[in-house]
């Protein structure tokens, strides 16, 4: 089945075609026809021949122009830029009608993986797969072009509020199928064609729009993106960072021997946030050193009751604090002056995506190692690059992902978490299973011997009272 933009095309090629063949028939009339009538003299001749490479070079630019004026995107015969601008651009006064941006989330992993000539060919079918999905939905002749790249623009004739409705079933219909056998994610935002009378303005809200969406996955969905930086600011400025604890028990013996440190912070218009929302935002809004400058600052002195326990502090630390060459200092500066053994506390991260630099991140991890922090790897062998970097970082604890206790049952993930356990081992590095909630769990994974367990059936987070009345029973 054609896209729009084909028959479009072809329209367009007819016309230059026509223009083309016009001089020719017109000449045919002026001078040969007549000369089957009359007798020819030589200024006609002489006309003839001075015409006739007039029009040789009319084709020829004809040609160049048809070329120059070509409405599509040749890899995936969409409107090219210029013209799905140009048409978003005569929408503005048009109600009802909605602009989308279908964006090919992993465009990139596909070029990589399979070459970027099956990426183009993904990206063709991409297309007649979404022009027959809306013309299932009476949507036809849909205008879709080319932004770049995986980007793509949809001028649809519907109300914003159904026709989300309607990609999301696409989406999550791709998600659950393939093209060519490869794996497709796609995002999508939309807005009003009557948004703004300036196209531009209209593409940069929808990019804006896209971005917001992927944030609100994690963030809690009333708080708004502009208001991240913010946040994050003042709970700098006012102290309103606050923490809980969760004990970490030792198999061996099953007492507490790490205190895992839940970061908290309060604001005024949302009340207290979570641990994973405040990581989600401070990360977004782009303050990481600050953020974890000021967590160590309130942190040492809030502890200071429990210096004299035998218990280790497990927080948790953005990788991009860690290596940033100030972000070391302070921290080693602020252990000296409190007079606070750093072998008391174990650094703990967690990154999805690899490190490239991973010689510079190894040195700047031995430095902290030298100064006396301990090293952990969350989230172990979950959606990240945990497994490289115990293969490259001088790691002495891992956590494993929560899928390895959900799915203790599982054989498929006893298979794997046997394997790593196994790894860590023979690597001389502890090991940790979390969110241990029920009895029967605790009894499975016990079986594995790890060194450390964590979670609700052990104890639930607690304030810094509760822990320390706790740890003086003890």
């Amino acid at each position: 089945m054609s896209l729009y933009s084909e028959s479009k095309e072809r329209g367009n090629r007819f016309l230059i075609a026509l223009k083309m063949i016009f001089p020719f028939l017109l000449l045919l009339t002026i001078f040969i026809l007549p000369s089957k009538i009359f007798r020819t003299n030589v200024n006609d001749f002489v006309l003839f021949l001075l015409l006739v490479p007039i029009y040789v070079y009319y084709i020829f630019y004809l040609i160049y122009y048809g070329f120059q004026t070509t409405l599509i995107d040749f890899t995936t015969q969409t409107f090219n830029r210029r013209e799905i601008l140009k048409r978003i651009s005569k929408t503005h006064k048009k109600e009802n009608t909605s602009v989308v941006l279908l964006h090919v989330e992993n465009i990139s992993d596909i070029n990589d993986r399979y070459g970027v000539s099956n990426g183009d060919l993904l990206l063709k079918k991409l297309m007649e797969k979404i022009n027959l999905f809306l013309k299932n939905y009476n949507f036809k002749n849909i205008p879709i072009g080319r932004y770049g790249g995986g980007n793509f623009l949809l001028i649809i004739p519907n109300k914003k509020k159904e026709l989300k409705h309607l990609l999301t079933i696409f989406s999550k219909e791709l998600r659950q199928t393939s093209i060519n056998h490869i794996e497709v994610k796609v995002d999508f935002s939309l807005i009003e064609s009557n948004y703004d009378k300036n196209v531009d303005n209209i593409i940069e809200k929808l990019f804006n729009l896209l971005e917001e969406s992927k944030k609100e996955d994690f963030i809690a969905p009333n708080i708004k993106p502009d208001e991240f930086r913010g946040i994050i600011l003042d709970t700098i400025k006012t102290n309103k960072l606050f923490f809980k604890y969760q004990p970490v028990i030792n198999v061996k013996n099953e007492k507490i021997e790490i205190l895992e440190i839940l970061t908290k912070i309060y604001s005024k218009e949302h009340g207290s946030l979570s641990k994973s929302q405040v990581e989600q935002i401070v990360n977004y809004a782009g303050l990481e050193k600050v953020f974890d400058e000021k967590t160590f600052a309130i942190l040492l002195d809030e502890v200071s009751p429990l210096y004299d326990k035998e218990v280790l502090f497990s927080v948790n630390v953005s990788a991009v604090s860690l290596r940033n060459n100030e972000f070391r200092v302070y921290l080693i500066n602020l252990f000296h002056q409190k007079k606070i053994n750093p072998n008391r506390f174990i650094l703990d991260i967690s990154e999805k995506n690899f490190y490239k630099d991973i010689t510079r991140f190894k040195e700047i991890l031995l430095q902290y190692k030298k100064a006396g922090f301990q090293i952990a790897l969350d989230n172990f062998g979950g959606n990240n690059c945990s497994i490289e970097y115990l293969k490259h970082l001088p790691i002495d604890i891992v956590k494993f992902d929560i899928e390895f206790t959900k799915k203790i049952t599982d054989t498929h993930f006893l298979s794997f978490l046997e394997a790593y356990y196994r790894l860590a081992k023979a690597l001389h590095v502890k090991t940790m299973m979390k969110f241990v909630d029920k009895e029967e769990i605790f009894e499975k994974i016990k079986r594995f011997k790890p060194d450390f367990l964590q979670g609700f059936f052990i104890s639930k987070p607690q304030g810094i009272h509760q822990i320390i009345t706790r740890l003086e029973e003890k």
